[in-house]
């Protein structure tokens, strides 16, 4: 898939998402929003890798891509 391709689709993933935050945070606190996204995407990458959608290093790549949106303040 190319990039530019593979940005769009995630982008508007993400936008589909962010419509469901506004519902979730009504009914939990952020702590416990936060929690349950980062459960579903441990969740899904252990899947990918074991159906072999993406590799460890793939997976290992979107958890460094969380990592720096996380904490972007910090130095590299």
């Amino acid at each position: 898939m190319k990039p530019a391709r593979y940005q769009a689709q995630v982008s508007q993933c993400a936008a589909e998402i962010r419509e469901l935050l506004p519902d979730l945070a009504s009914r939990h606190t952020p702590l416990v929003v936060i929690a349950a996204l980062s459960e579903h995407v441990g969740g899904a990458l252990f899947l990918s890798q074991e159906t072999r959608a993406c590799s460890p290093a793939q997976a290992r790549a979107i958890i460094r891509r969380m990592k720096e949106l996380a904490f972007a303040d910090e130095p590299a």
